[in-house]
């Protein structure tokens, strides 16, 4: 397998979600308002005069951030916190991060855990520094809250969460927010095959993909192409992707039911519309994310 930068260094892409979740935050229009509060802590200091400064952020949103990916970000992240909750308030008793990058949901949320316990997997490059960061804030971490350090491409997704202390058999959540497009079909296919056979039925993941004429580069949806070169320059490309219409055979054939499927518009309509006032800002075109349920009698 060829070496990627990103198995090597702390993930850019990574950088760019806390970034952009930073600047939600500080959003004047409710509809585009984040609610990652936390995300800040993680910026170095010349990306904290970006965010201080309105001229400064409004630029680099508007002339150096891919059409779209801002308010993809913002979208989904939204939608990834009200699943988290829903698993929570479901009483959940286990939640797995995979490709954690600076998420910052078992902080944030702490208030509203009842007990399940959080893994959050990323490979070292990225994780290290996060928890470096954390300890230098003095930000306490939760008790439920446990780090596996990971390469998904080349290490057993099994043994790492199993060493963790993952119990089998366990009403689970998994959240893999902007993981699937980085891996091989073979690595994504085993992580479905691991929820599947060791979560209670019920369990539930949630991931976004590509389509797959993105990786064909037809230049067919809203923000392709700079997207597509952006990643393919941070030396982070694409490798994966679903063919658009095809989300439910591929997850049912894997033994999921899909609960909810949310295309680049339906992600406007649902998380950046107020009431009687549509978005004015389009989502970037080349992402979906889909909502799943572990459903053992289809295989």
């Amino acid at each position: 397998m060829t070496n990627r930068t990103i198995e090597h260094r702390t993930s850019s892409t990574a950088g760019y979600t806390c970034f952009s979740r930073a600047c939600a935050t500080r959003e004047k229009d409710e509809r585009f308002r984040g609610p990652d509060t936390m995300a800040k802590i993680f910026l170095p200091g010349f990306a904290k005069v970006i965010l201080y400064v309105p001229p400064f952020r409004r630029f680099f949103m508007k002339r150096i951030a891919p059409s779209g990916i801002y308010e993809y970000v913002i979208a989904r992240t939204k939608l990834f916190d009200t699943v988290f909750l829903e698993a929570l308030d479901n009483r959940f008793t286990q939640v797995v991060v995979l490709g954690a990058g600076m998420d910052t949901r078992a902080l944030r949320f702490e208030d509203r855990n009842p007990g399940a316990r959080i893994f959050e997997l990323d490979i070292p490059a990225t994780q290290q520094p996060k928890l470096e960061i954390l300890n230098r804030k003095g930000v306490t971490l939760p008790e439920a809250l446990v780090f596996v350090p990971i390469d998904f491409n080349k290490q057993s997704l099994s043994e790492a969460l199993h060493a963790a202390g993952f119990v089998e058999n366990q009403k689970t959540l998994f959240l893999w927010e902007g993981v699937t497009m980085y891996l091989t079909a073979e690595a994504v296919d085993a992580t479905l095959a691991f929820i599947r056979e060791n979560c209670a039925e019920g369990s539930r993941v949630v991931f976004d993909y590509i389509y797959g004429s993105v990786l064909r580069q037809e230049n067919k949806y809203y923000g392709e192409k700079e997207i597509f070169n952006r990643v393919s320059k941070a030396g982070e490309g694409w490798t994966f992707a679903i063919e658009e219409g095809e989300i439910e055979g591929f997850l049912s054939g894997r033994g999921f039911k899909v609960e909810a499927h949310y295309t680049p518009p339906e992600l406007e309509k649902a998380f950046l519309t107020g009431e009687n006032l549509p978005s004015p800002r389009p989502v970037n075109g080349t992402h979906c994310i889909v909502v799943a349920s572990v459903n053992k009698n289809v295989l």
